[in-house]
């Protein structure tokens, strides 16, 4: 992840250093020459990046200088961040009237650059970001001159062959050597329960992570004859913690298609017994990890009042968790590897895909020697074929069969080996694009649209008009890799809307991340002051139902280092989260606060000068928003849906001049967008569109024409309808040209007496 770090550092400073906003920031005599001084430093270690990112799996020297040249590059980020935003406010509070002090030249006395630009706030400040860039400098020095000892190759980047270009995706339904599996499990799910097997039974797949045990039960769920069988088939995802609670909702929710608002498990547990007394159900519970037989009990008892013949198929690795809830040998399937021959046509169908067939008779015989290292797992071979499909040459396969990784003695990195072949063969962006995943808890649902946005708050993306658009192909290759699976697509032209990782490759995004991305639980109802490692850059907190969110204990560390911060809570009740969380976390790039029983945010929200991605949705009561919040110059993606309360944006948004989505909808109180959005010039998407009563107070649907970026996409939702007071009016909406839109809704509230 350092060499993408690296690579942003070096475009940052060369966009900053050539900055010229209408003559009035200037670079001071000679900067050029300094500035070239720092590129050329960056760009040394940048070419040795490749080989260290590998090395580093092995060597404990060179892990810990790459450590710390990215803890280095971080905080340089912080302060070019610094420096750009003084810039941007400059420039915006001269468009806002001269508000600010008349320009002065501010010069930095460093070792390798000396640059002006107007005085913005304090003269201070300014001088405290001289002295943090200088003190940055002298030791990004000494890391530079230390790479000399560990022998690091210097590697250029190959130029990839132009192939084909497609926009399809390879089909996986399709499964290989898993017929007979198949069969025998669908046996069971149908046989009549023999006398000593009377009560709710369990069904076992049993296996370790890889083998493709959630694709078996998804092909027996879905069979014609178990479809015919089972009255209700319900299939909840339960990974790892064990909430008895959470999967109750869950099971209650596939059956009557929405949640009960209850956290009590005794009265949820009476509420499903009703939903599936007498019925014969077959219920699925994949990726198992609890072994606390207590918890499985209270999950069980209410399962007993369903129909004779009610089924409970568990897929666990663990032998020993499918004992606990019941499953005997002979209701346990224990998933064998796949056999070389099978592996092969799992990898073939991926690696070939598209290819020629001269192509194909070229790299068969490498291809199956490849296929055989994949130890039976059918996860390897797809990855691997994934990684082939992008491989023309007998070099470049054979590059991969005689990798040393193959020849790792580490049991964690041998079972990687697979993935880091493909991880290897990414960009530095697409790999800190994949590795930034490990945020998400496993088996999260991940909304493509919103990971790239959060891709983008990270700056993995650039900060141009474009980064949107290579976003989707970062995705999109990723997804090709079979680093992402369990699509949702759209209907109406087959893009991907959802995804998931699979287990064993969200392990891997973790083992890549380490200390850099920590998920923690608060299941407990009370639960005490919990530490946060000082190194974390990104911190999910998820809260558990009926939990109370936890108090969190932070250093100077975390202060200076955090730049993500999820509060994950699955519903909008219970108590609201305490603003302490985030307040000193002034470095956040990223804020997702959604579900959290927010009220207000505090005025020190504007303080938070690198936030380019805040997430605010299903906070019901909230209902304002500080006029401070428009001081979040470098904001992105600003999401307020469904914040039923709220009754106004604030007037000074037009100077969130990087805001490039905004998205309002549900919130029913809004009568109205601000005046300034029509000054948002990045402004590419925007959900929802109000029709005001007042024409004169707000943003007028006439104005969207201002919005030369406006992206207006798949769906649209035009509120207060009958606020139109003409059909020419209504014209200046343009539906006629927004050729995209697929899913149009119009609401007629409002209307003129």
């Amino acid at each position: 992840m350092a060499e993408a770090l690296v690579s942003l550092l070096v475009e940052n400073l060369g966009s900053l250093a050539l900055q010229w906003i209408e003559g009035e920031v200037k670079l001071a005599k000679g900067v050029e020459k300094e500035v070239a001084s720092l590129k050329t430093n960056l760009e040394d270690i940048q070419a040795v990046l490749d080989d260290a990112e590998k090395k580093k799996m092995s060597n404990p020297l060179v892990k810990r200088w790459v450590e710390k040249l990215e803890g280095v590059s971080y905080d340089m980020d912080n302060v070019l961040d610094e420096w750009k935003t003084a810039i941007l406010e400059y420039k915006i509070g001269k468009e806002e009237g001269g508000a600010l002090v008349r320009p002065k030249e501010v010069f930095f006395p460093m070792l390798s650059s000396c640059f002006c630009f107007p005085k913005v706030n304090q003269l201070g400040l300014r001088r405290d970001i001289a002295h943090k860039i200088k003190e940055l400098n002298e030791e990004l020095d000494r890391i530079a001159k230390e790479k000399d000892k560990y022998n690091l190759n210097t590697t250029t980047v190959e130029q990839p062959v132009e192939r084909q270009k497609t926009t399809s995706f390879v089909d996986e339904t399709e499964t290989y050597g898993r017929d007979e599996d198949k069969m025998k499990l669908v046996s069971k799910l149908l046989s009549e329960s023999s006398h000593h097997q009377q009560g709710l039974q369990v069904i076992s797949i049993v296996g370790m992570g890889g083998l493709g045990k959630t694709t078996l039960a998804q092909l027996a769920c879905n069979d014609e004859k178990v479809k015919a069988h089972f009255e209700e088939r319900i299939w909840v995802c339960v990974s790892d913690p064990f909430e008895e609670t959470k999967i109750v909702r869950a099971i209650i929710e596939a059956i009557e298609g929405k949640a009960p608002e209850i956290n009590e498990l005794e009265t949820l547990a009476q509420h499903l017994r009703k939903c599936i007394e007498r019925k014969r159900f077959l219920l699925v519970l994949d990726d198992v990890w609890n072994k606390n037989n207590h918890k499985w009990e209270q999950l069980k008892q209410p399962l007993r009042y369903g129909a004779a013949g009610s089924r409970v198929l568990v897929t666990t690795r663990k032998k020993e968790v499918a004992v606990m809830m019941g499953a005997n040998d002979e209701s346990t399937i224990v998933l064998e590897e796949l056999s070389e021959e099978h592996c092969w046509l799992v990898f073939k169908r991926l690696a070939f895909w598209e290819r020629k067939e001269h192509e194909v008779e070229r790299l068969t015989e490498i291809g199956k020697k490849i296929a055989s290292k994949c130890r039976g797992l059918p996860l390897a071979a797809k990855i691997l074929g994934g990684l082939m499909r992008f491989k023309n040459t007998e070099n470049q396969w054979e590059e991969v069969l005689d990798s040393e990784l193959w020849n790792s003695k580490d049991i964690i990195e041998k079972v990687f080996t697979p993935l880091l072949l493909s991880y290897y063969d990414l960009s530095a962006k697409e790999k800190r694009c994949f590795s930034y995943c490990s945020i998400f808890p496993k088996d999260r649902d991940i909304s493509r649209s919103e990971l790239v946005e959060l891709w983008m708050a990270q700056g993995f993306l650039g900060d141009d008009l474009n980064s949107q658009k290579e976003g989707h192909k970062y995705f999109e290759n990723l997804a090709m890799r079979s680093f992402f699976q369990n699509f949702e697509k759209n209907n109406y032209d087959g893009s991907i809307r959802w995804c998931k990782m699979h287990d064993i490759v969200h392990d891997f995004a973790q083992f890549l991340t380490k200390n850099d991305c920590i998920v923690k639980e608060a299941g407990g109802i009370e639960e005490s002051a919990k530490l946060v490692d000082g190194r974390a850059r990104h911190l999910t907190l998820v809260v558990g139902d009926g939990a109370q969110c936890p108090s969190l204990t932070y250093n100077k560390m975390n202060e200076k280092n955090l730049r993500t911060l999820f509060i994950e809570k699955e519903r909008p009740v219970g108590s609201s989260v305490d603003i302490s969380l985030f307040l000193n976390l002034k470095c956040l790039r990223t804020l997702k606060l959604s579900c959290c029983g927010l009220e207000k945010l505090p005025d020190s929200i504007g303080k938070f000068i690198h936030m380019r991605y805040l997430d605010l949705s299903y906070n019901f009561n909230l209902k304002e928003l500080p006029d401070s919040l428009c001081n979040l110059f470098n904001l992105q993606t600003l999401k307020l849906i469904a914040c039923d309360e709220l009754e106004r944006l604030p007037e000074g948004v037009g100077k969130l001049a990087n805001l490039k989505h905004l998205y309002v909808r549900y919130s029913h109180k809004l009568e109205g967008l601000p005046r300034g959005i029509g000054r948002l010039m990045r402004l590419q998407v925007l959900d929802t569109l109000i029709v005001p009563y007042d024409k004169e107070a707000y943003f007028d649907i006439g104005d969207l024409n201002k919005l030369k970026q406006l992206q207006v996409t798949d769906s649209l939702y035009i509120k207060q309808c009958g606020y139109f007071e003409s059909g020419d009016e209504a014209k200046k909406v343009d539906l006629k040209n927004m050729e995209q839109v697929v899913d149009l809704t119009l609401n007629f509230d409002g209307f003129y007496r």
